[in-house]
């Protein structure tokens, strides 16, 4: 069966045309500024092509800026790949699709690489002509490494012998790091698959599915749309899973007669005439060897029971009549006697039409269900916080309409344990006054229960909401002071605690409150991190000084729920937002995140948050259970799409020069790009190196004006002493790190 018009490449084509302030990027160089060759505005740029066989692998380092969250948490940010150059005349990079990051981390072994590419000046980078190399130089970690998995999909649409062509590139990167220096990471990039040559029409189509520790990558086929000769057209819907370790220099193109790097390639479903969704990964770590699942339009789970074969069951749903969506897996054991965890929406018996229950299932390291539980959801939800009744008006649990069955993200419903041993599992509602697939009035439910405890009592909670006819939100909390305002040095402001003193820096908005075009939704699907918070993005209204003036400026955030487990409550903590500026320790310029992605003309972005956009295991497998809940050890690191404008010329003005009715003059350039936020507090529990600033080995001069570009911009990364607010006392902070000459 193939997909109806609706989830067509053409569909998905013209939403990523309309949606190009919204949508961003997936795979190649990193964080680097080209040398600007033509010497008129800042394109091409220095992505890469994906065709281009020495470039099939990369290895590279980035290096994570250091910022705070509106609560002070310490984070880092870094660009690890740019969408690929597949039109080199009106845009700098293809775009993404979806995206995600392994659910383990594999700690004491062996690098993937020897050596990895390292610069720290503009026009240092991986291209061969259009970055300069003699300012790369060659960098190999110490020892043993902890590794994590990251895989996202790129599209385009290119014209080929006046054939219009949709070009998708499935990216892997496994990303390594050394405890001791969570700040710098060891990246190799490897394009998993293509959809056609150069210069040569489409055979197939992509749908992202899941990633693995070990650089398993799985993704879903067919060719509807396709533009290859009827011989070439890949038929039927179609599962493979690419191993990294595998690929080699040459093209891995997908079409009917399977992959042309079959060596490196598992073809688990084939041709087959059932509808079938993203799949998602088991990690071989646990399963002893590669593993894909995924779940067909039958109602079925499919787990690959026997190496190359995926077997049906619908034991991971009991009590339901179908389920809706794609499965989500965490490396977590959450019931006993299972070794990781899945979850789906499903539809409870009683309710034929809605999506009214979170189904989770219990894994043995064979795949096969060990335990399952279906929570319907109850007639009335609550905010545990403030006790506001979200109104559900015969909604249900969505996220799974238009493009996201063919092209992914992977899973609507995310899952956890938290540190007292109870079982979250949370989801996207819509109401259901307001019809369509694009409909902004959203909240997010969570449900906890004792899973050691066969049919303990189920506890729900609203953990995000909006309500577009009132125009309201659940508000979004900061040290920021008696104006909810940063940078104003008001009372309260950056003393390091969050409370009643300080009021609310901004709400969660709809989206059509905002300046996007678009309707909605208004908020992602939710990930965990290993201590029970919730990530997601969302439009908000935030308070901001404009002059002289408090404004409201409504824009696209990365919003924590901070989890308080006695009270089952999620207060609201912003981490970054559409705006923001970094500095690329790597490019030594800064740059702006211009875009996140949410919504795409008719419903949910491919290319937005999903449940297996963060890990559920603590950074490194740390030990967590002492530390505070916002610590930022609980992730284990997150991936997302975003669009990034670096301010090349250093005006400090962060003009696109692809940007509709921008300055097409602008030497600026904007690329759409995979952002890795994560820890980066050491091992040791000590604190970042804030000496060398820009993270290059060395405690120098380009440390001071990396330092002061963000400190003058008021950026969050120049908060040293982490006391809320960008000040003198960080100057002062800096200077005693820096001339103490090192950590």
């Amino acid at each position: 069966m193939q997909p109806s018009p609706a989830h067509s490449p053409a569909v998905l084509r013209c939403s990523a045309l309309l949606a190009l302030t919204l949508v961003a990027g997936g795979a190649w160089a990193q964080d680097s500024v080209s040398r600007n060759a033509n010497g008129g505005n800042g394109l091409p740029g220095d992505a890469l092509s994906p065709w281009s066989g020495t470039l099939q692998r990369s290895n590279f380092v980035v290096d994570l800026a250091p910022f705070t969250t509106s609560w002070g948490t310490p984070l880092g940010l870094g660009p690890i790949a740019k969408s690929g150059r597949t039109n080199n005349n009106t845009r700098f990079t293809a775009f993404n699709g979806a995206s995600s990051i392994s659910q383990t981390t594999r700690t004491g072994v062996t690098p993937p690489s020897a050596s990895y590419l390292f610069w720290n000046q503009p026009t240092g980078g991986i291209h061969p002509t259009d970055n300069v190399p003699a300012l790369n130089q060659s960098l190999s970690p110490s020892g043993d490494v902890s590794l994590l998995g990251v895989g996202f999909m790129d599209y385009d649409e290119i014209i080929v012998s006046n054939a219009s062509v949709f070009v998708n590139q499935i990216v892997g990167a496994l990303i390594a790091f050394e405890p001791a220096n969570p700040a710098r990471l060891y990246v190799t990039r490897v394009v998993a698959a293509h959809n056609n040559g150069l210069s040569q029409t489409d055979r197939s189509q992509f749908g992202y599915g899941g990633v693995d520790a070990h650089g398993n990558v799985s993704f879903r086929a067919d060719s509807f749309g396709s533009a290859g000769t009827a011989s070439s057209l890949l038929q039927g819907d179609n599962i493979f899973r690419v191993r990294l370790a595998d690929r080699t220099s040459t093209i891995n193109l997908i079409d009917n007669t399977g992959a042309s790097q079959a060596a490196s390639t598992d073809w688990l479903v084939q041709r087959s005439t059932l509808t079938h969704n993203t799949p998602a990964a088991l990690p071989a770590d646990i399963a002893g060897r590669p593993f894909t699942v995924g779940a067909d339009f039958l109602g079925n789970f499919l787990a690959e029971t026997s190496p190359g074969a995926l077997t049906p069951t619908v034991t991971h749903r009991p009590g339901t009549l179908d389920h809706r969506g794609g499965p989500t897996l965490t490396g977590l054991a959450i019931f006993p006697g299972s070794s990781a965890t899945g979850a789906m929406l499903t539809r409870a018996t009683g309710s034929p039409t809605k999506t009214n229950a979170l189904s989770l299932f219990g894994l043995s390291a064979a795949g096969s269900v060990t335990t399952a539980r279906t929570l319907p959801l109850p007639p009335t939800l609550t905010d545990a916080c403030d006790a506001f009744a979200w109104p559900l008006g015969g909604g249900d649990f969505r996220h799974y309409d238009s493009q996201v069955t063919f092209r992914g993200g992977s899973g609507q419903a995310a899952t956890t344990l938290d540190r007292d041993g109870r079982a979250i599992a949370a989801a996207v509602l819509y109401n259901g006054t307001i019809p369509g697939t694009d409909n902004p009035y959203n909240a997010i439910a969570a449900v906890r229960f004792n899973p050691a405890v066969v049919g303990s009592p189920p506890q729900w909670t609203i953990v995000a909401w909006v309500n577009p006819v009132a125009m309201t939100g659940k508000d979004i909390l900061g040290d920021f002071g008696a104006d909810g305002v940063p940078n104003t040095g008001d009372a309260g402001e950056g003393d390091g605690v969050v409370d009643a003193t300080d009021a609310p820096i901004g709400r969660l908005a709809s989206l059509t409150e905002g300046p996007t075009g678009f309707v909605g939704p208004s908020i992602s699907a939710p990930t965990f991190d290993s201590a029970g918070n919730i990530y997601f993005i969302s439009a908000v209204s935030l308070r901001k000084q404009v002059g002289p003036v408090i404004e409201d400026k409504h824009t696209i955030a990365l919003v924590r729920g901070v989890y308080n487990p006695l009270t089952f409550c999620y207060s609201l903590d912003l981490v970054a937002e559409v705006g923001q500026q970094f500095a690329g320790l790597n490019s030594a310029r800064n740059y702006r995140i211009s875009a996140l992605n949410l919504a795409d003309s008719d419903s949910i972005s491919t290319a937005s948050l999903w449940a297996s956009s963060a890990s559920q295991s603590p950074w490194n497998n740390s030990d967590t259970s002492g530390l505070d809940q916002t610590d930022p050890r609980h992730l284990g690191g997150l991936v997302l799409s975003a669009r990034i404008v670096y301010d090349v010329n250093q005006d400090g003005l962060f003009e696109d020069p692809t940007a509709l009715a921008g300055n097409a003059d602008s030497e600026d350039e904007a690329y759409n790009v995979i952002l890795y936020i994560g820890n980066i507090t050491p091992a040791d529990g000590g604190e970042p190196c804030y000496a060398d600033y820009n993270q290059d080995g060395g405690v120098d001069g380009q440390d001071v004006e990396a330092f002061f570009l963000d400190w003058e911009s008021g950026d969050s990364a120049a908060d040293v002493n982490q006391d809320g607010g960008v000040d003198g006392q960080d100057v002062e902070f800096f200077f005693l790190q820096w001339e103490a000459g090192g950590c």
